[in-house]
């Protein structure tokens, strides 16, 4: 069955640093998302090796089917953080959709799917929620779902927007959406600061609620209390823009 012509096409971008553990997991998981939504749309994966010390590029080398020409697989020599990852995977990207996908699977990879379609309903930008109505959360630590939580709500104080998660990097967007609002700050600060700068173009945005579960491999490169500086310094900003706005 070829891809419907009312579908537009899809890029799915992966950062990775450190990840050589879960790549297998991960290059079947979107090779059934291939299998399924492909029949509905083109897509094309761009896996980001972000200079990683662990064997993420052999791994990756290995794993991704030889040939063919919907997968794509980009190296940053040394680790340049996760906005420079998503930067360079972007850029790269052909497809008039572009989405960002998490390499720990901590939501699920047919999120994505759900995250294309309420694009084609006529939304700019989807991102996937946990805690949005019929969002869940699954095996992650109480603090850490708490900190989650208390940063989006700072950001809906900040912004007036009523937008449940201001913080999570699956997400899917038209590509001139995501050029126009590309973020300053670098690594996980960055993904906010994106959707901080696509509310503040008027854009449509859509919350599609979906699961976040524990990473299963690998370890989590977020650093607690520097992440919670970085965004009580970036709520002080979207406070100040927002208000000039209003």
């Amino acid at each position: 069955m070829s891809a419907s012509s009312s579908h537009r096409g899809l890029s799915i971008v992966v950062p990775m640093y450190d990840e050589a553990e879960g790549v297998a997991t991960l290059v079947a998981r979107l090779s059934d998302f291939v299998a399924t939504e492909g029949a509905r749309r083109p897509v094309e994966l761009i896996l980001v090796d972000d200079g990683s010390r662990d064997g993420t590029w052999d791994a990756l080398l290995a794993a991704v089917p030889a040939g063919d020409a919907r997968w794509h697989c980009l190296r940053h020599p040394a680790n340049r953080g996760l906005t420079a990852a998503l930067r360079t995977g972007s850029d790269a990207a052909t497809m008039p959709l572009v989405a960002w996908l998490d390499a720990d699977l901590s939501y699920e990879v047919a999120t994505l799917g759900r995250l294309a379609e309420a694009l084609d309903g006529g939304a700019a930008f989807a991102t996937a929620s946990c805690h949005a109505r019929g969002g869940r959360i699954d095996g992650v630590s109480w603090f850490r779902a708490w900190l989650s939580r208390q940063a989006s709500r700072l950001y809906r104080i900040a912004t007036g927007h009523r937008v449940a998660t201001f913080t999570c990097m699956v997400r899917a967007q038209e590509r001139e959406v995501l050029l126009a609002t590309w973020p300053e700050r670098a690594g996980f600060l960055g993904v906010t600061e994106q959707m901080l700068r696509v509310l503040a173009r008027g854009a449509r945005v859509a919350e599609v609620p979906a699961t976040l579960r524990a990473r299963r491999t690998g370890r989590s490169k977020l650093r607690v209390l520097r992440a919670i500086r970085a965004h009580l310094g970036l709520v002080a900003a979207a406070r100040r823009d927002f208000s000039r706005r209003a």
